[in-house]
């Protein structure tokens, strides 16, 4: 599993990378679902390479994640910089990816470097979420992101999931991987949520970023929302109808809002991928 993995365009393009960073699972398969975000009479030799970051730990059994958003950013800034030495940058995510990919453009402004826009997909600002009042809270949250991770996957611990039967060799080695691939994701999960509880205001983003953002909000709030104390619950549902998902737009150059009809866990399926790659080919066209 590659860190960065190459997904789409040409190396040689003159049009600047994207870089779509993982969200809570560590992964950055949900981004393989998009179609071609280059236009589609653009030859191929053209089109803007797109690359997704997932987290080390899939690659590294001694890897220990960092504790904050900057120590993330730090280490991913340090990744796309050895595909892209130098500015502009063009940086995205889902979800805590997005949180991500603004720390990273403050970080890489702090260097000098140019950043050129910023994606966030249904991405909330991380300083105004609540911490946690205690582990059990924190593992049932963590437990929750988990089961709607491996649903999408067809992954063992889903209610969708087929199991798993093994009757040679082979197949033992590669439940072996996977077991150990999940392991890591809950690992990952739980230490991602961790970092997004423990953000406090003005930590992410303590001054301005002078770059713009897109923010692709989704307008379809999830049935069963993921928390087990009301006052949590009340600030979902309170931050799902914040119009900016409580990022202050005077943060940045310009900050603009496209509504998206989709729940948060749904946005790369079948039914929605489709339009999602056309909102992202607007958006990059107008860089």
């Amino acid at each position: 599993m590659e860190t960065v993995l190459h997904m789409q365009g040409s190396t040689s393009s003159p049009l600047t990378p994207l870089f779509l960073i993982h969200a809570v699972s560590g992964l950055a398969f949900p981004y393989l679902t998009l179609g071609d975000l280059s236009p589609a009479d653009m030859e191929p030799e053209k089109a803007r390479p797109v690359y997704g970051i997932s987290s080390p730990l899939y690659n590294s059994s001694s890897y220990r994640a960092p504790g904050s958003f900057e120590e993330l950013a730090r280490q991913y800034v340090s990744m796309i910089q050895e595909i892209q030495p130098a500015g502009p940058y063009l940086l995205g995510g889902w979800s805590m990816g997005g949180m991500i990919a603004v720390k990273m453009a403050d970080l890489l402004q702090e260097q000098g470097e140019t950043v050129l826009h910023v994606i966030m997909i249904d991405s909330a600002n991380p300083e105004q979420y609540p911490a946690f009042v205690d582990n059990e809270e924190h593992d049932f949250i963590a437990d929750m992101a988990y089961s709607a991770v491996a649903q999408k996957m067809n992954l063992p611990g889903s209610s969708h999931s087929d199991g798993m039967s093994s009757d040679s060799d082979q197949d033992d080695d590669a439940d072996v991987e996977l077991e150990s691939m999940l392991l890591k994701m809950r690992k990952h999960i739980w230490e991602s949520i961790g970092v997004i509880s423990k953000t406090e205001p003005g930590q992410l983003l303590p001054g301005k970023c002078n770059t713009s953002v897109t923010l692709i909000k989704c307008i379809k709030l999830a049935p069963v929302v993921p928390a087990v104390r009301l006052e949590r619950k009340n600030f979902i549902r309170k931050c799902f109808l914040h119009p900016t998902l409580r990022w202050r737009a005077k943060q940045f150059n310009h900050f603009r809002t496209i509504l998206f009809n989709a729940e948060h866990d749904d946005v790369f399926d079948s039914k929605h991928a489709p339009e999602l790659t056309h909102i992202l080919r607007i958006v990059l066209s107008r860089i």
